[in-house]
């Protein structure tokens, strides 16, 4: 049904615009609108509605009906959780925490790594070779 209306609202809009674009002008030419020759025509009676008018007026109340619904049932898939933006967001989410959890597991294994290898003895200052690499390191040489 979405499909429906998309491809009725396409070509309403298509034929507003050709209707539009055909119909002569009203008010007299270029020149009335500077008060020349025929510029009482501009605010004067305008005679019966013709068919051309009637049918630019049917088709932009078509095109209204559509665009109403097409928002409708946008915002109704919108809100009713079927849509894909939504779902997108909540994996988007779960993975992030996924991903904070995962970091979070890591950081506390190295942290009770190093507590322990400084309860054993294996820390910095301890005479290891790990001290003497970084020394060596930090002199140049």
């Amino acid at each position: 049904m979405y499909i429906a209306i998309v491809a009725a609202h396409v070509i309403l809009s298509l034929l507003l615009i050709l209707i539009v674009i055909i119909q002569p002008g009203k008010g007299g030419d270029f020149g009335a609108a500077f008060g020349g020759a025929g510029g009482s025509t501009i605010f004067g009676p305008r005679g019966p509605t013709g068919a051309l008018q009637q049918l630019t007026t049917a088709i932009a109340v078509l095109f209204m009906c559509t665009s109403i619904a097409l928002a409708y049932l946008s915002n109704e898939a919108l809100l009713s959780g079927s849509g894909d933006v939504l779902e997108e967001i909540e994996r988007k989410a779960a993975e992030r925490a996924a991903n904070e959890a995962a970091s979070r597991a890591e950081a506390e294994a190295a942290l009770e790594a190093a507590e322990a290898s400084l309860e054993a003895g294996e820390g910095p200052g301890a005479g290891g070779a790990s001290d003497a690499v970084v020394i060596e390191g930090a002199d140049g040489g």
